[in-house]
């Protein structure tokens, strides 16, 4: 781990520094102050956003011990007790410190960028060169342009090489990461239509991911992606670049795949370099995983590796774990499982997931040993202890022999096991209740056979939520408000389908402003979940005020008698400060909500309730995702916006204001007023066909092929023998029916899934638990993966077919379905 002197990070930045103690060394950077634990040694950079400013938590952090900020303001109640460096721009120093680091760094710099496979690639690469060299590589997928310098802080002075990926998403911003990087081997992976939407041509964003290469000694890439290659042949900054390609059809490639057999899983390479053959194989069978391999056993090829060497190293590679899986355990427990590999920085990124969903649980680790680290035991688990104690866990497992080595290094609760096997036999009996557990493993390990005794014994029906594609989504939409303009999520109807205090917890890291909940129970639930943020209720029963009280809940009141019935709770009540509510107005929904003309009366009444505080009053657009009606939702927008001015000069008190739903935030700008409401958007769902390529979908169905049956003509399937067989026929039965939210519409043939990249159609009546789908004459087996939702059917596609919006679709998810949450 790298100590920098901070008087030497002052000079570099060319910081105005304002020192209590300039000879303190620096071992953390720290971007989020959610992110601090406890380190002495760390420097905290204020850095500025859209909707968030840096600056606004240095005090909590001088309250936990930070006493080191990169700012662009000192704080003046602050001056003198803690080192300040003062500069223009907190980003800029932050990208021009890495740079400062790349330059006083003598390892080579691997670059690679390219629409898919630059972390598999790089990750593949670390574990080729990690046996023969000293390698500093990105944490996961650091590739951003905070990123970037935040992975670059890690190179240390003894490191051989550098393995970092680049990322842009617009042009301009690969100049700047070149800056900093300068790689002495790129290694470009191939072009798609990632972040297409920023770029005018796929040729520009070509061009654009090159710049990372003008300054490269040699360049990677494969030759048979025709448009990389013109590009590379035109573009004038490369000609001195040493290009060293691969092809599975250019003969005249660096590298010549002359064969290829795949069988079993595995593929059996036979390539050509430098005259000579040689044979590699992959544990991997996928066209994906076979590019990834090539890229990276051409990089070790250029650091000097035999090709003997890097076939060792090719034929024990592990597939690269990109998420981790936060699912429901048995006992009320939780399971996040990230049993793929092991490391102390992976260690740190899944503690950190960890401790942002655990809330209130009681927090258990099961740990591995940590494989090929490069470091002695004894530094190894005093860096892991250390890691450990920081973050507050009640418990901690190892399993491995080197492990043991923490009883040393760890003053908490610790239980260590020499095999997976003999901690199975003591789970076998263990009954945790209500806790947070985290799986964390090399995959030697099979820690998958402890996930599989802890977790909830369900339906082999999953939804896979991914959490940050929805964290994509927010920012999506964030960067279309003003600055000020606050953010109310909804979470009603669990969570859309897809589960409501797993997302709340992520949605409350993030920074959202409020949640919404549609009944108080549902509240509730979050609270116990250990969610602070404020919480309205849009439907609250005058029979469940208490616990809405209890829970520190917040009504939507959208009549007087639900007023009345609330200002008398809460007056009994005798609270210190007056209790928020939200006004529901009536603009043209003609659902709930208050008149126009009932405006002077509820102002009256709200005066002689002072223990009540109208924390915001709010409309809801009919018709907001069709654009024919778009004169009437501009026509409820004046309306809401008289109305409410109404309450401001006769209450004469100011409250946020929210009339926009997630099609409003899109088509009616002018009307974000003090807060918007995003819902079904947060899970990449919208009406507006062309804002859809910027939208990430959140959830995949999936079901199992139970049993495959083979008919003979005569033979019929299900109830009601709708489907009668005119052949030799092979059908599957899948574990999905309309208890699971497939609807029974989708028989005979409407419905459709996806096995293995092929699409199937249904026959016969939906059954409550099961369907079935004509297979004849495919290599479908019992056990196989099912898409019901997917990349290949949308959510749209089957709204459509089952008649209905992709609103009801995932919220008709039943709730026996497991959900699987995934984090990249």
């Amino acid at each position: 781990m790298a100590l920098r002197k901070l008087k030497k990070i002052a000079a570099w930045v060319g910081a105005e520094a304002h020192w209590i103690k300039p000879e303190t060394e620096i071992s953390h950077l720290l971007f989020d102050s959610r992110r601090y634990r406890g380190h002495t040694q760390t420097l905290f950079f204020a850095l500025r956003g859209d909707h968030h400013n840096g600056h606004d938590y240095i005090n909590e952090l001088c309250d936990k011990g930070v006493r080191n900020f990169v700012v662009e303001q000192v704080p003046p109640g602050l001056k003198g007790q803690a080192n300040f460096l003062l500069v223009e721009d907190s980003f800029k120093a932050l990208q021009q410190l890495a740079q400062k680091i790349r330059e006083g760094s003598k390892a080579n710099i691997i670059g690679i960028t390219g629409s898919n496979g630059k972390t598999i690639t790089k990750e593949w690469l670390y574990h080729l060169l990690r046996p023969a060299y000293r390698v500093t590589r990105n944490p996961k997928s650091y590739n951003s342009q905070l990123g970037v310098p935040l992975s670059v802080w890690r190179l240390g002075a003894g490191d051989d090489y550098g393995l970092f990926e680049a990322g842009i998403s617009r042009p301009e911003e690969m100049a700047r990461l070149e800056k900093i990087l300068r790689p002495a081997i790129g290694i470009f992976t191939n072009i798609g239509s990632a972040h297409q939407e920023n770029f005018a041509t796929l040729r520009q964003k070509i061009d654009e991911k090159l710049r990372l290469f003008y300054r490269s000694r040699y360049l990677v890439y494969c030759r048979d992606h025709k448009a990389i290659g013109q590009a590379i042949a035109e573009t004038e900054e490369l000609q001195q670049t040493e290009l060293f390609s691969w092809s599975w059809q250019d003969e005249s490639a660096t590298v010549w795949v002359k064969g290829k057999r795949v069988e079993n899983g595995i593929t059996r390479l036979h390539y050509r370099y430098k005259g000579d053959d040689y044979q590699a194989v992959l544990p991997f069978a996928d066209a994906a995983s076979q590019e990834n391999a090539l890229h990276a056993l051409c990089a070790a090829l250029l650091t000097g590796l035999k090709p003997e060497v890097i076939a060792q190293g090719l034929s024990d590679l592990e597939p690269v774990a990109m998420r981790l899986e936060l699912k429901k355990g048995q006992h009320g427990n939780i399971i996040i499982n990230d049993a793929y590999n092991a490391d102390l920085e992976s260690l740190r990124i899944a503690l950190e997931y960890f401790s942002q969903q655990a809330q209130q649980r009681q927090k258990i680790l099961i740990m591995s040993d940590i494989l090929q680290s490069g470091r002695a035991a004894k530094e190894l688990y005093h860096l892991v202890g250390e890691m450990l104690q920081r973050f507050e866990l009640d418990r901690v497992i190892t399993v491995g022999e080197q492990s043991q080595e923490l009883q040393k290094h760890y003053g908490g609760q610790l239980q260590t096991y020499a095999s997976t096997e003999a901690l199975l036999k003591t789970l076998a009996g263990q009954q945790w209740q209500n806790s947070a557990i985290l799986l964390k493993g090399a995959r030697a390990f099979h820690f998958e056979k402890i996930d599989a005794l802890l977790e909830e014994k369900t339906h082999e029906t999953i939804l896979e939520i991914n959490l940050s594609r929805m964290v994509a989504n927010l920012n999506y939409y964030r960067k279309m408000l003003q600055p000020g303009v606050k953010i109310m999520a909804m979470v009603k109807a669990f969570g859309y389908g897809s589960g409501s205090h797993e997302i709340a917890g992520m949605l409350q890291f993030h920074k959202v402003d409020y949640l919404a909940v549609a009944y108080t129970d549902e509240g509730v639930e979050l609270r116990q979940a250990g969610i602070h943020l404020p919480i309205m209720v849009l439907n609250p029963e005058i029979s469940s005020l208490d616990e809405l009280l209890e829970y520190e809940l917040e009504p939507e009141v959208y009549s007087f008698r639900l007023l009345k019935a609330v200002g008398e709770k809460v007056k009994m009540q005798q609270l210190e400060a007056p209790y928020p509510i939200h006004l529901k107005l009536e603009t043209g929904m003609h659902r709930l909500g208050f008149e126009e003309n009932e405006l002077p009366e509820l102002a009256e009444q709200l005066k002689a309730m002072p223990h009540l505080r109208m924390a915001s009053a709010f409309s809801h657009l009919a018709a907001a995702d069709e654009t024919e009606q778009r004169e009437f939702s501009l026509e409820q927008i004046r309306g809401f916006e008289r109305m409410t001015q109404i309450l401001r000069e006769r209450l004469q008190q100011k409250f946020s204001r929210h009339i926009l739903n997630s099609s409003g935030i899109s088509q009616f700008p002018q009307a974000q007023f003090e807060m918007v409401r995003l819902g079904i958007g947060l899970y990449g769902i919208s009406a507006d066909e062309a804002e859809r390529q910027f939208l990430k979908p959140v959830g995949t169905l999936k079901a199992t092929v139970s049993q495959l049956k083979h008919l003979q003509p005569g033979d019929t399937v299900g109830y009601g023998r709708t489907f009668k067989a005119e052949r030799p026929m092979t059908t599957a039965t899948l574990s999905i029916g309309y208890a699971d939210g497939f609807r029974r519409s989708l028989g005979n043939g409407i419905g459709e899934v996806v096995i293995k990249g092929q699409r199937y159609k249904t026959l016969g009546r939906v059954c409550m638990d099961m369907i079935m789908v004509d297979v004849t004459g495919s290599e479908v087996q019992a056990g196989d993966e099912v898409e019901i939702i997917g990349p290949v059917i949308s959510v749209y596609e089957l709204a459509e077919k089952m008649g209905t919006i992709p609103y009801e679709v995932l919220t008709g998810i039943s709730q026996r379905v497991k959900r699987v949450y995934l984090v990249e």
